[in-house]
């Protein structure tokens, strides 16, 4: 595939004066941007300032490739560049000691779907720092995912890319206003780079119990319960993979050398992840909550007292994750009849009152204390 020149000439000086590259002052007089670098003492690189010019394409074509050249990477990889100029992107990739040549589809959905989630945690605990967030959907997070974006995907181990524009939020106004702090989107960025990289270090170094420790004693904890999910569920049982979480940072504004890294968590690591996140939620006093669903199938037992009780699998409305959820729960032989008629019932609801535990579908739904058929006048 041909690669695209439509770029505009602001987005091209952006991104040569952020490398380093220094604009001469008196070619501007005649509409031309021409810039040298330290670097490169012998080169120039010129380009006309209207995009209407007759030269304007070829004359980019060879800026491009030219820069190309020079930092040794493809002429797509610098258009790339350009194009992302005022992102933040996250990169997820995936790799499996299975099928290569393919995702299931299912797994394929909840990446994308737990990719949000974590970017929402993040938000959230930029926000409002706590080990578990009992709600997501804070205004400015959503504002955040509202402006992120699917990127194209790259050639590689299943790569999906999250593009946050840094300058694409109202909230940055506020926080810019009073002195240099980062724009919202990149402390979001930063918070997944900080909280990823904390937890593999303590995974690592075997050292989860004290972080578990300080982070449920301060009150600017660097990761949530609703991060560690979120990773959990990148992860398939039956691919056994692995998962790279890279950052490429806007070129409009420097991040820290160290957070460009990927930082790699093994297949190894997402069990521990798993008790990281059921250990956080537990710290979280308001764990129980009461959960609308739908009874899916019913796999109890007969006792003998003739009456059935035992599994039963219910599809709950999680309305602060924004999504519904298979989860089991045990019942007794009240609720357990309760249940059956809700599944007999076309469009019946029931409450069920108890703690969700985290992990992947069928998530266990434990310690029950209420089921109710809604709508129900016995």
């Amino acid at each position: 595939m041909k690669p695209s020149w439509n770029i505009s000439p602001a987005d091209l000086k952006a991104l040569l004066k952020a490398h380093g590259w220094m604009l001469l002052q008196e070619p501007m007089k005649d509409r031309l941007y021409i810039f040298e670098h330290l670097q490169f003492p012998r080169r120039q690189l010129t380009f006309p300032m209207d995009q209407e010019a007759p030269d304007f394409e070829e004359s980019i074509r060879t800026v491009i490739e030219k820069l190309a050249e020079l930092g040794g990477e493809s002429v797509e990889g610098v258009i790339s560049r350009i194009r992302s100029l005022g992102d933040d992107v996250l990169r997820l990739r995936i790799f499996s000691t299975s099928d290569d040549s393919s995702l299931p589809l299912g797994f394929a959905a909840a990446l994308v779907q737990n990719t949000e989630k974590l970017l929402r945690a993040s938000a959230c605990t930029v926000l409002k720092p706590r080990t578990h967030h009992p709600r997501l959907f804070l205004a400015e997070a959503a504002q955040f995912i509202e402006k992120a974006r699917f990127a194209q995907t790259e050639q590689g181990s299943f790569i999906l890319r999250v593009a946050c524009p840094i300058h694409g939020m109202e909230r940055q106004r506020l926080t810019e206003a009073g002195g240099d702090q980062a724009p919202f989107a990149r402390q979001v960025m930063l918070s997944v780079h900080v909280a990823i990289e904390t937890l593999i270090n303590a995974i690592e170094s075997e050292a989860l119990d004290p972080l578990m420790d300080q982070l449920k004693s301060s009150d600017q904890p660097v990761l949530s319960a609703n991060l560690c999910e979120a990773l959990f569920g990148m992860h398939d049982e039956r691919m056994g993979n692995s998962l790279d979480v890279g950052f490429d940072w806007s070129a409009l504004r420097p991040a820290p050398a160290h957070a460009s890294r990927p930082l790699r968590i093994q297949r190894s690591h997402f069990s521990r992840i798993e008790e990281v996140c059921r250990a956080l939620r537990a710290s979280d006093p308001h764990r129980e909550a009461a959960f609308i669903g739908s009874v899916e199938r019913l796999d109890g037992e007969m006792g003998q007292d003739g009456r059935r009780s035992g599994d039963v699998l219910l599809a709950i409305l999680l309305p602060e994750e924004g999504e519904t959820v298979r989860v089991r729960a045990m019942l007794n032989a009240d609720s357990y009849e309760k249940a059956h008629r809700a599944h007999m019932r076309s469009g019946a609801y029931v409450q069920v009152t108890g703690q969700l535990l985290s992990g992947r579908q069928p998530r266990q739904l434990v310690a029950v204390s209420g089921f109710e058929l809604l709508g129900s006048s016995d």
